[in-house]
């Protein structure tokens, strides 16, 4: 048996951890609901933000959204899904310079919240050979808007 220490044992860790997949965890948000609502406005493209003008002035429809690679079938918001297959997939949904977790949500939205490495994420967000950073954000105690391992 090899013992591994120091330096090698850290780095070890780190690369497997780099591995760990990452995904929007919506029992978070369910505690959250009138914050969940407002953040999801907010990722409307302008269209749709005109459309649904302000976040209290909509009647709130929940859509069956069946997940394209499972099957599963989850009951989400009417804004939620027009988030998930319009503007999502509009040019500029993750502009250049957006805070980490928000970006990081955006693009796990685009994916279907399919889960992802941090390797993924990173370039998804324009960020890549900042791997370590995102996972310090996402891998510590603290939870930023529902993102956790699987």
């Amino acid at each position: 048996m090899k013992l591994v220490i120091g330096n090698q044992h850290r780095e070890n860790i780190e690369i497997a951890a780099q591995e760990t997949l990452f995904h929007i965890d919506f029992s978070w948000w369910a505690l959250r609901e009138d914050e969940y609502h407002t953040y999801f406005h907010s990722l409307l493209c302008e269209k749709h933000q005109k459309e649904f003008n302000y976040v209290g002035d909509y009647e709130r429809n929940l859509i069956d959204w069946v997940n394209p690679h499972t099957g599963e079938v989850f009951l989400i918001d009417s804004v939620e899904y027009i988030v998930r297959t319009h503007c999502s997939i509009q040019e500029g949904y993750i502009p250049e310079g957006m805070a980490m977790v928000d970006s990081i949500f955006r693009a796990l939205l685009a994916h279907g919240n399919q889960p992802l490495t941090i390797k993924k994420l990173a370039y998804l967000i324009g960020r890549v050979g900042q791997e370590s950073t995102i996972l310090r954000m996402l891998g510590g105690r603290k939870v930023y808007k529902g993102l956790r391992p699987v």
